[in-house]
């Protein structure tokens, strides 16, 4: 899955050898400078429900920084989820853009292609972007991908999560919409609602907080 050469921007290597991450195998943005600011806001993740999530790569360092995770009943070969999450400078990209050009880069690669809920604005003076990727084949491999992904930009830092379910090569409707139809009925519709409600978490639940203030420590009486 190496799509460096696409790209000027260094990528962020996954750590895991032979395997790249399909952002960090974009190259994008994620090469941010060892003097860059640290984001100003505390980045705490609320794992999606209903999957043991288990951490197999963590990263930081040069600003940025590079977490992902698969269930704990997946191989890190093998896998079928992913969460991928990655905080670097954001090269002057909003967050539209910044999704834009993952769209772009996967575009080239994957046949068939489309996206759909594209949405933005912002909160908390943030500003924010989401929007679910489908590629139907990547490359010539016997796989395909659905990304559900969500950017948030604080000050020059972008903020990225992605939900990764890696399928069976999957098509595309005449109306861009994508025939997920891998199995039963019953399994088919698991998978659509999975996306739904993980898009869902993306919009209502991935957004940063205010650092909190340490505690105050109790004095010692005299």
């Amino acid at each position: 899955m190496d799509l460096r050469r696409r790209t000027n921007c260094r990528p962020w290597p996954s750590l895991r050898r032979g395997t790249a991450t399909l952002l960090g195998a974009l190259g994008l943005l994620a090469a941010g400078s060892a003097l860059a600011e640290p984001p100003t806001l505390d980045w705490r993740l609320p794992l999606p429900a209903g999957v043991g999530w288990r951490v197999v790569e963590w990263r930081a360092g040069q600003g940025v920084r590079h977490e992902e995770y698969i269930p704990r009943d997946q191989g890190i070969e093998d896998y079928r989820d992913r969460l991928l999450v990655q905080r670097f400078a954001d090269q002057g990209m909003s967050p539209d853009a910044y999704l834009g050009h993952i769209a772009s880069g996967l575009a080239s690669h994957c046949s068939p292609f489309t996206t759909s809920g594209l949405t933005s604005g912002e909160r908390d003076g943030l500003p924010h972007a989401t929007r679910t990727a489908y590629c139907g084949r990547f490359g010539e491999r016997n796989y395909g991908y659905v990304l559900a992904q969500k950017a948030i930009r604080d000050g020059d830092h972008l903020f990225v999560v992605e939900r990764e379910w890696r399928l069976p090569p999957f098509g595309v409707d005449s109306d861009g919409l994508a025939r997920l139809d891998f199995g039963t009925p019953a399994a088919d519709e698991a998978l659509r609602r999975d996306i739904r409600n993980t898009v869902r978490w993306l919009v209502e639940q991935v957004h940063p907080g205010v650092q909190p203030p340490p505690p105050e420590r109790p004095r010692r009486r005299r």
